[in-house]
């Protein structure tokens, strides 16, 4: 699976998604919430999409890399 299909299938949920950012993330809006989550592109962004990973998983992951970080 490419990216692209990865964002399509996003789409498909109901879900908004951008494009890729200057960072080399991919910015996910969360169908029914205002809530969005920045999310890897490649393996992350495909098991995401295939539900293999939940937007909760990243979130952590992205907190886990905060903590790292400082």
């Amino acid at each position: 699976m490419t990216d692209n299909q990865a964002l399509d299938m996003l789409r498909a949920q109901g879900h908004a998604a951008a494009t890729t950012d200057r960072n080399g993330d991919v910015r996910v809006w969360i169908h029914g919430s205002t809530d969005a989550v920045d999310v890897k592109p490649g393996r992350e962004l495909q098991e995401l999409a295939e539900g293999r990973l939940s937007f909760d998983e990243i979130r952590e992951r992205r907190e886990d890399e905060v903590v790292i970080e400082r």
